[in-house]
């Protein structure tokens, strides 16, 4: 072994070990900007936490029996009802009450499962599945669904609640930081070498009536 492999070989490690890391924060914060969660003042022995989107989305949110929406603030969160199946006449019904509201959806955001039922809803091009005779790949996919309350785009996430399915203006929310990602390195013990990545964040929600939630999915 030449001299210094070793070295740069540890340090590959860590870097890699810190990149792991940071994207399990990025899918944290991820699942908590999409959960029911409200918010949270924080005190000396109890973290601050963010509102996420279910707590955020009232005006326009459908569920099962006994469903109730949050308030619409991030200071409560939504009361979970009956579940049952999403139907495309839920969807389009949900994408009307934006309209009516002043909305302009632009993403749907949901789990793989009820992506699966968004691909069977039918239209005047009912065809989902297509295969390219040149090339032979097969297509089954939803790239625009277009209704008369406006077009939107599906967006499968791993970090989405089985149960949810949010119809967003992606221009009414953002993500604020107080304090941006940071890879910061702490005091050496021996030979350990020991890094934290810090971030401090939350989600804003700019006008909630422009969105819609779909709860209780089954």
């Amino acid at each position: 072994m030449k001299t210094g492999e070793l070295g740069i070989k540890s340090l590959s490690v860590t870097n890699d070990q810190t990149m792991k890391i940071a994207k399990e924060q990025k899918l944290d914060i991820e699942k908590a900007l999409f959960a029911n969660n409200a918010r949270a003042v924080g005190t000396s022995s109890v973290a601050r936490e963010l509102a996420g989107a279910g707590a955020w989305v009232a005006t326009n949110a459908v569920g099962g029996a006994s469903f109730a929406a949050a308030t619409g603030d991030g200071t409560d969160a939504y009361t979970a009802g009956t579940a049952r199946a999403l139907t495309q006449t839920i969807f389009d019904g949900v994408m009307e009450d934006i309209w009516e509201a002043g909305g302009k959806p632009s993403t749907v955001y949901l789990s793989a499962a009820q992506m699966g039922v968004a691909l069977g809803f039918t239209g005047n091009n009912n065809q989902r599945s297509t295969i390219g005779a040149a090339d032979g790949k097969v297509a089954n996919l939803i790239e625009v669904y277009m209704t008369p309350w406006g077009s939107v785009e599906f967006m499968p996430s791993r970090e989405v609640a089985n149960a949810d399915v949010f119809i967003m203006q992606d221009d009414m929310w953002e993500v604020a930081e107080l304090r941006p990602m940071k890879n910061i390195a702490l005091a050496k013990t021996g030979d350990n070498t020991t890094r934290q990545i810090t971030t401090e964040l939350t989600l804003v929600c700019k006008n909630e009536n422009a969105n819609g939630l779909i709860a209780d999915c089954s």
